[in-house]
């Protein structure tokens, strides 16, 4: 049985699975009352929003992808000068030029959500619509996949990335140059690879303003046993973000890969880098009426790095690839799945948007519960990001500009019941909190409330009226309740 998860989305329907190529043009339409529409001191408001859009995927031949895009117009009742119309849109995908060997990748996003968690809206609050909060984020570049005789294989890839976001807070041009050469099975049970990685930035708006990231990595591999494979790993690197412990050295770690069934894997690698300790950690399990997900890393990030597709979270990948059985549907898989883990509508997966390159420590895990009728999703997950060095440009709405290291915490619990072959209940409980440290500290604690009911009204419409409480408290302190509906028809 399909779970319905329609409200704040584009509506499609059908099976997209046995088509090479979908097109599906909708219109969306949305009427909002809420008794504190500005987030500050109260003040109830009506927001109307109708958006049309076109859904657009293909999964076979020489161009593979898929576009969601939409044209969101909103009017306040009260406050007009709020009212605004943008383009919000994800798309990825493909051209192969040249069969299994040369390929252009491409992708683009735009999305309106609060750049803070200490300030303003949840991240995720759909009426977070102001210009200074959209963010846009387009890739384009080759990618190249060679064999070496019979022995070594190889890719080399090279993306444009344009990103600017925060109305200001950050614009720049990021170059990424990649290569990898291995040979897993080159000595039997032994094999190697070699990793090269340049990420050039160039800020837009400051002079003489291009840093660069240099890392070059050997790794051995061991296969124990079909299921356990050891790693050994070297390396150098470079960067010019000013790491305290200097801004080049030497790279060694280890770790291992260990399958013991189709349906379980963990992965698990520890190294000495130039700023201390670096991890990567991801345990995922699925078993016929559950999802398990656990990751942990520290490693230097970005704002372009954590602002990708929903589809690079191995927590998403993973809770998408386990509902294909019970939702065949790719889009509307993809709307449940947003909702199940918290993310946005439409658009990127983090909307924390900073100038400055930091050290990020994350912890996430996850546990879905898939029933015949019920999709029952626990998720938590606590961030650290440390700015490296001084901050690029000075700016109030920049968080790692203002503070020298922003945390956050959520705890979500979200549960789809299906009511019946058309109809679905949507509720969830969101806990978090968000702490900033520097010269001045800065704290808010938010408690998020939802519960919705979706229909469908007809074979090409779907309706959905939604309750939402949301409250804060610290350096963002407001109380709000909100009443949706909303209406979406396909074409």
């Amino acid at each position: 049985m399909k779970l319905l998860a329609l409200a704040g989305a584009v509506i499609v329907v059908g099976n997209a699975n046995a088509q090479v190529f979908t097109v599906r043009p909708s219109i969306y339409s949305r009427l909002t009352y809420s008794d504190n529409a500005s987030a500050t001191e109260g003040g109830g408001d009506w927001v109307a929003e109708i958006a049309p859009g076109i859904a657009v995927a293909r999964d076979r031949g020489r161009v593979t992808g898929s576009l969601d895009a939409r044209l969101r117009s909103i009017v306040h009742g009260n406050d007009s000068e709020r009212d605004s119309t943008f383009v919000a849109m994800q798309g990825q995908g493909q051209v192969e030029a040249v069969e299994d060997v040369l390929f252009l990748d491409m992708s683009a996003s735009i999305s309106r959500n609060n750049t803070s968690d200490l300030r303003g809206r949840a991240t995720q609050d759909f009426l977070s619509t102001d210009s200074a909060n959209e963010t846009r984020v387009f890739s384009l570049g080759p990618r190249l996949h060679f064999r070496l005789g019979a022995g070594p294989q190889g890719v080399a890839s090279y993306r444009m990335n344009w990103f600017d976001g925060g109305g200001g807070i950050l614009s720049r041009t990021v170059a990424n140059t990649r290569g990898q050469l291995s040979d897993p099975q080159a000595f039997g049970r032994g094999g190697w690879s070699l990793d090269y990685s340049r990420v050039d930035t160039r800020y837009d708006e400051v002079a003489n303003s291009e840093v660069t990231e240099e890392v070059v990595r050997a790794t051995m591999f061991l296969r124990v046993s079909p299921e356990f494979r050891l790693r050994a790993i070297a390396g150098h690197e470079s960067n010019e973000y000013s790491v305290r412990s200097g801004e080049s050295g030497t790279i060694t770690g280890a770790g291992f890969d260990w399958n013991p069934t189709p349906r379980t894997a963990l992965s698990a690698t520890a190294e000495d880098r130039i700023f201390g300790r670096g991890y990567y950690l991801n345990f995922n399990h699925r078993r016929p009426l559950s999802w398990w997900d656990i990751s942990y890393s520290r490693d230097i990030s970005s704002s372009l790095q954590t602002n990708g597709s929903v589809f690079d979270d191995p927590a998403f990948r993973s809770l998408f690839d386990a509902l294909a059985d019970e939702i065949p549907d790719l889009f509307e898989r993809e709307v449940l799945v947003r909702q199940q883990l918290g993310y946005p509508a439409l658009g990127v997966r983090d909307t924390f948007v900073t100038n400055n390159y930091f050290l990020a420590r994350t912890l996430r895990g996850s546990v879905s519960l898939l029933g015949a009728r019920n999709v029952l999703t626990f998720s938590l997950q606590r961030t650290e990001r440390s700015r490296l060095g001084d901050p690029f440009i000075s700016d109030p709405r920049d968080d790692l500009a203002v503070f020298d290291a922003v945390t956050t915490r959520s705890a979500t619990v979200s549960l789809s019941h299906s009511l019946s072959p058309a109809a679905s209940l949507n509720t969830s409980l969101v806990r978090s909190y968000a702490e900033g440290r520097g010269a001045d500290d800065a704290e808010t604690r938010r408690t998020t409330f939802s519960l919705g009911l979706s229909t469908r009204l007809g074979r090409r419409t779907a309706g959905s009226l939604t309750y939402r409480h949301q409250r804060a408290t610290g350096a963002s302190d407001f109380r709000e309740n909100i009443l949706t509906a909303s209406l979406g028809m396909q074409f």
